[in-house]
């Protein structure tokens, strides 16, 4: 079974994610806050995570910043947040990130976009 983190700090789509995820047959994990999300990813692995930029104590670009300064291995990234601004998706693919999706989401292209990522 494939295992997900989800780091996101509202908790309806918290909710929302990870009914949706958990109906297909994923493994998930929930992570409110960056720093949060940061210790989970040092001691566990994951095939995929769910990452909100807008975070507490550690922003959703600044985790992927220190894990990548630490040289871990990063699995599979999809970004999904409420801000749609060009530069954030910029930002994104600068760190290999091109799955980039917005809030409110659509449920279909969600799944869809979690099944290209990794698999069912």
């Amino acid at each position: 079974m494939k295992k997900i983190l989800i780091v996101e700090d509202n908790e309806l789509n918290m909710k929302l994610f990870f009914d949706i995820l958990t109906y297909q047959n994923y493994a998930v994990e929930k992570s409110y806050d960056g720093q949060d999300a940061y210790e989970k990813l040092k001691i566990n692995t994951y095939d995929l995570i769910i990452l909100d930029i807008q975070l507490p104590k550690l922003d959703g670009f600044s985790l992927i910043e220190k894990l990548k300064n630490e040289n871990a291995t990063l699995c599979p990234i999809i970004i999904v947040s409420a801000c749609a601004m060009d530069l954030d998706k910029q930002k994104a693919a600068s760190y290999g990130i091109n799955d980039y999706l917005t809030k409110p989401i659509d449920i279909n292209n969600f799944i869809q976009t979690v099944k290209q990522k990794i698999g069912k």
